[in-house]
């Protein structure tokens, strides 16, 4: 049997030693069988009879072994880690570019909780189509919707294992390829918050403590994601602007909110974080928030005396929406607000970013909901602003008297707005002109004003 010998060890045991050239090539693979006695002759000639065929057809048997070695230990928890590190990187996707943190926590949690208990263990190589089905199905009878979520990660996952990407898994054939067809019906969410139902809420958050009244608040102010919200550090906020960054938006674009009185006082804290975690040093986590939710809900039925259809942060997000028709807002301006990114050509040569706009919505959005507040008699505890006090401050009435002779002056009597009085004038400096007879020289008086 060419290349097969028995090399005598110096304790003086026997091994099974198979050596030869690669035909066409330096190269001289050297493998070893086993002792002897234990491997018989007849077992180790059957070894080398293979290992001569492999060489024979210009194949490296050590490239084979360590092959076959690599893919007896390619478990799915293995093969995973490799495509988290791709998820990482932006290799995991055609898009070539870097997952957010918020994706990539979102593809772990389904890992953790749907995929690992069942097949962390098992060979990828042996996982079949069946293997998936029946964990979507099983998925699919308790939660419909984490169903498909489910199915469209195994989908990217598999895929990615058996695509070029994943050549380190180089698994062959894709068993995810017709998960696509398990998809469970999903009803869009169409949830908002009438007005009743926002006094109700804003009646319902004063018994929460002041960060979760703070952040829960700021959900309806400023239409932001429940992420965007809590996860706000103070830094974000210059002057009465908060700039959602690029990393924390969903959509990787930059959002400026356009905060009022109101909205700035929500945000102002003397800590690195809006809302900090009392025992960490971070953030609160988004469970503690569901929570508060639910016990502002519970309250909401109890002032409303009947039961409540549940709502996440997100419906904030359509409420505010829902609300810019109402108050005479424009789709441009309403889409902007939200962050939603133009599309198609618009997308690329309109790059206006309406800051002026968005800057009047949120005002006047905010003004809505304090209006609200304060008919419900929880502004003061809310803390929303006086909006007309700095207006009657900077507010002055003008009384003036004609004369009553020829040749005489028109009298003037400037004094701050009295609280009954509705004119507010906005320059800083006025003019009244009085025509005398036609064809004679115009009468001018400037004003000045004090500032504002």
């Amino acid at each position: 049997m060419p290349g097969l010998a028995i090399e005598v060890l110096g304790s003086g045991k026997k091994r099974w030693r198979y050596r030869r050239q690669i035909p066409r090539t330096r190269i001289i693979a050297t493998l070893f069988g086993g002792l002897y006695p234990a491997v018989t002759i007849a077992a180790a000639r059957e070894w080398a009879d293979g290992l001569n065929q492999q060489v024979e057809a210009g194949i490296d048997p050590r490239e084979v072994t360590r092959n076959e070695r690599r893919r007896a230990e390619m478990t799915v928890a293995k093969a995973h880690g490799l495509y988290m590190v791709a998820v990482r990187e932006g290799r995991s996707s055609r898009a070539k570019r870097p997952n957010k943190p918020r994706t990539i926590k979102e593809k772990l949690e389904i890992y953790d909780r749907d995929i690992a208990p069942k097949l962390a263990k098992a060979n990828i190589y042996e996982v079949t189509e069946r293997d998936l089905i029946r964990l979507v199905e099983a998925k699919g009878r308790k939660a419909k919707i984490r169903a498909n979520r489910l199915a469209a990660e195994l989908k990217v996952f598999f895929g990615w294992a058996a695509s070029l990407r994943g050549l380190e898994v180089g698994l062959e054939t894709d068993p995810s390829l017709r998960l696509g067809d398990l998809r469970f019906p999903e009803t869009a969410r169409s949830r908002k918050l009438d007005l009743e139902e926002i006094r109700w809420f804003l009646l319902a958050v004063v018994e929460e403590e002041r960060d979760f009244q703070r952040g829960m608040l700021l959900w309806l102010l400023t239409a932001a994601r429940i992420s965007e919200v809590v996860q706000a550090r103070s830094a974000e906020l210059a002057g009465e602007v908060w700039t959602i960054p690029e990393n924390r938006a969903k959509n990787s674009c930059a959002h400026s909110i356009a905060l009022g009185p109101w909205g700035r006082s929500l945000m102002l804290t003397n800590h690195e974080w809006v809302f900090p975690a009392p025992r960490a040093d971070g953030p609160r986590n988004n469970s503690v928030w569901y929570k508060a939710r639910d016990r502002v809900r519970a309250r909401m039925e109890e002032l409303a005396g009947h039961a409540i259809e549940r709502f996440t942060p997100h419906d904030f997000r359509r409420t505010a929406r829902s609300n810019t028709k109402r108050l005479k807002v424009d789709f441009e301006t309403a889409e902007a607000m939200l962050n939603h990114v133009k599309k198609g050509m618009e997308r690329t040569y309109d790059r206006y970013e309406m800051e002026e706009e968005k800057r009047a919505w949120f005002i006047t959005w905010e003004r809505e909901v304090a209006k609200i507040a304060v008919e419900a008699g929880v502004a003061e505890t809310l803390g929303v602003p006086d909006y007309d006090a700095e207006t009657r401050a900077k507010s002055y009435a003008i009384n003036f008297s004609l004369p009553k002779r020829a040749g005489a002056h028109p009298a003037f009597d400037v004094r701050p707005l009295e609280a009954r009085a509705v004119p507010v004038l906005a320059v800083t400096r006025a003019e009244i002109v009085f025509a005398r007879e036609p064809g004679r020289p115009s009468l001018s008086e400037p004003v000045d004003l004090p500032p504002g």
